[in-house]
């Protein structure tokens, strides 16, 4: 031990200075891989998953106002949909909310609805088909506005089937004569199998 001593004191202080400064940073370097590495592993995980989790949240987030949106829509259709298909039970009040409707739309068109006759009755799938031949005249273009606005005037649930236009007895008006089918749902004891 003496000699290494000696040879200890025998080397430049400024050496020995730099040889124990490498050892205490091997040292340092030799801590920092045993005690330190895995805490700060830990820690970068830890910061990678609150990023993870962050950006999860802002997603839900977005889909509950995805989901808030949804469900405004969904009700707004069903609402729609249910005033479309209620229709009065009975036959009489159905051809009369018809023709009042009809008569409506064709005096603010500036047409002459001459009349509206009862058609047929049939099933098609769940639905009961009531069929109506009307009659009307005038303008050829007021008609022509008075058709394309029958799906307001009407609703879905009404489709037009046939219709004809003639001209009327060499005058600049149109006679028009066209098939209407209202779509009523069947209960269910009416339901053919």
């Amino acid at each position: 031990m003496n000699r290494v001593l000696d040879a200890i004191g025998k080397l430049n202080p400024r050496l020995v200075v730099g040889i124990m400064l490498l050892i205490v940073g091997l040292l340092a370097i030799e801590g920092w891989m045993l005690l330190l590495r895995k805490p700060y592993a830990e820690y970068k995980q830890a910061v990678a998953s609150r990023a993870s989790l962050e950006a999860r949240l802002s997603h839900s987030s977005d889909q509950t106002g995805d989901l808030a949106k949804l469900t405004i829509e969904i009700k707004q259709l069903a609402e729609k949909l249910g005033a479309e298909l209620r229709m009065p039970a009975s036959d009489d009040e159905m051809a009369a909310a018809l023709m009042e409707a009809l008569d409506r739309s064709a005096a603010v068109h500036g047409v002459m609805l001459s009349g509206v006759k009862p058609k047929e009755r049939k099933q098609v799938s769940v639905f009961e088909e009531i069929s109506f031949e009307i009659t009307a005249n005038g303008p050829y273009l007021h008609l022509s506005d008075w058709i394309m606005g029958l799906g307001q005037t009407l609703g879905n649930n009404a489709t037009i089937t046939e219709f004809d236009m003639k001209n009327s007895n060499g005058e600049q008006k149109v006679a028009l004569s066209l098939s209407i089918a209202l779509y009523r749902p069947l209960k269910f004891n009416e339901v053919v199998k």
